[in-house]
């Protein structure tokens, strides 16, 4: 608003000041109430997909536990609900990302690693994968000690997944 009007609500009002009018909705006519409802509940839906997308952005090439929520029959995609902290999303594994042979069903615990997150229309969407060479890589991270604590590094991960896997490391 312009000064002048600001000074008229409050006299000591400078250039930059906040100024707080209260308004009150009885006012508001039907129509107004509910475009502010609207607005409300999207700045709502909005910084919770920013939290949601910070939040799984941060684990971005982790391994991470999810539920399968649901199996697609004909695709053979599924759908894993996967919890970070207090967030949670749903993740699609599309069928060209799982094992072949592997057989996973409503209610099954899943470890997957994220390969990226990305911004979508319908909030944040998180890329997974169950075959991904570097899957592998934070699985050994995790179960041997030695490769935790930095005595042995892994130099490169080659696999065919669910057959075998080969991996080069070096020891210091």
């Amino acid at each position: 608003i312009s000064l002048e009007d600001a000074q008229k609500a409050l006299p000591r009002a400078q250039l930059g000041d906040v100024l707080r009018i209260e308004i009150k909705p009885k006012n508001f006519g039907r129509i107004a109430a509910q475009t502010a409802r609207q607005v409300i509940i999207q700045g709502m839906r909005e910084a919770e997909r920013g939290m949601i997308f910070d939040e799984f952005s941060a684990k971005k090439h982790e391994i991470l536990t999810g539920t399968v929520t649901r199996v697609d029959e004909r695709s053979g995609s599924v759908a894993i609900r996967l919890t970070s902290g207090s967030e949670f999303t749903d993740a699609f594994l599309s069928a060209g990302e799982q094992v072949k042979g592997e057989v996973i069903q409503e209610g099954d615990r899943v470890r997957v690693y994220v390969v990226e997150v990305r911004q979508a229309s319908r909030g944040p969407q998180v890329l997974i994968s169950r075959t991904h060479p570097d899957l592998v890589k934070r699985l050994f991270e995790l179960e041997v000690p030695e490769i935790h604590d930095g005595l042995i590094s892994i130099r490169a991960v080659a696999r065919i997944p669910g057959e075998r896997a080969k991996i080069a490391v070096e020891s210091y």
